[in-house]
């Protein structure tokens, strides 16, 4: 469930660098493989619409009665609804709308969701309970503009008695060279909250199921001749090749090379799927340097922890991967 796909110039270290790799990360919460009918319900409206929008524009607060975030929450939720559609987890997402009436979507159907079970004829129901940004314009709307963003959804599942909640923060940054020079202020602020919008939508998507993420995972680099062949292999993902070569250096009597062999083999159990192993590699590339190098003990003590937390993640993972 990963794939190493790049290679980065950071320098971590005199002789470090930085991969570039895929992995599966798992959603939030484990939804049973036969629940595959998923519906989307706005209610943030039910408080927002009755709140203003308002935002900083440098000198003072601002109200602009032009933007609702009734429509703003409604783009979020069909955001949300393209994202899940194009990931395919799903057979059908559902996204009622308006055909939902406000006495529908009332503090007691939250409370006891199998009405929305019923009405829906679905097995999961995300629910938009708050939605509400400021935007702050220091410069006007001219310069650079940020957008604090607060959101909460509940998940409800059918014949779970417990709701699910996921309070989403974030605060977009928006360079002025993002939006054409020409377009007017209002038409800014209405294209930064659309796309703040848009945005908020897909990205609580990719938290909700499982899905593919890009990480970067250090190596150590060497200009030893057998070192830069293993290295070469690791580039083309060939990590059999790889470990091939640094198996036979973590003998090296050089012990800066079989120290960096022996992290580096670490790397490859893991995209062989070992984790176990790759933290006993880790163990062994500390000890050989474990004197007048906490530059290495800090990598080797990162990776093991990051190792740690991927065995976990795989473990939810098992029972979210869907054969669909």
């Amino acid at each position: 469930m990963l794939l190493a796909f790049n290679l980065t110039s950071c320098v971590v270290s005199d002789s470090a660098r930085t991969l570039q790799i895929e992995i599966m990360k798992p959603g939030l919460i484990t939804i049973p493989e036969n629940y595959d009918r998923i519906a989307l319900v706005n209610r943030s409206f039910i408080v927002n619409d009755r709140i203003p929008f308002k935002y900083f524009n440098g000198k003072t607060i601002v109200t602009d009665t032009t933007i609702k975030y009734k429509a703003l929450s409604d783009l979020c939720i069909k955001s949300l609804e393209g994202f899940l559609k194009e990931e395919s987890y799903f057979k059908e997402v559902f996204n009622p709308g308006d055909s939902l009436s406000n006495a529908f979507l009332s503090n007691n159907s939250i409370n006891n969701p199998e009405e929305v079970f019923q009405k829906t004829k679905s097995d999961i129901c995300i629910f938009l309970d708050y939605f509400g940004f400021f935007v702050l314009a220091p410069y006007g709307l001219g310069g650079a503009t940020s957008n604090m963003a607060t959101l909460s959804w509940r998940i409800a599942i059918k014949d779970d008695s417990l709701s699910y909640l996921y309070n989403q923060m974030d605060t977009l940054v928006y360079d002025p060279f993002d939006l054409p020079m020409t377009m007017d202020a209002q038409k800014k602020l209405q294209s930064i909250v659309d796309g703040s919008s848009n945005y908020l939508g897909r990205f609580a998507g990719s938290k909700f199921i499982p899905k593919w993420v890009t990480v970067e995972r250090l190596y150590y680099k060497s200009n030893n001749p057998d070192m830069l062949l293993a290295e070469k292999y690791a580039l083309q993902n060939d990590w059999l090749k790889a470990a091939e070569i640094w198996n036979r250096l973590t003998n090296n009597k050089n012990q800066k090379i079989a120290a960096k062999a022996s992290y580096n083999m670490a790397l490859a159990c893991e995209m062989e799927g070992k984790h176990d192993v790759a933290i006993d590699w880790l163990v062994k590339s500390f000890s050989i340097l474990k004197e007048n190098s906490d530059v290495h003990k800090k990598n080797c003590q990162r990776y093991i922890a990051v190792l740690t937390l991927r065995k976990k993640e795989l473990e939810r993972l098992a029972k979210q991967v869907r054969n669909n």
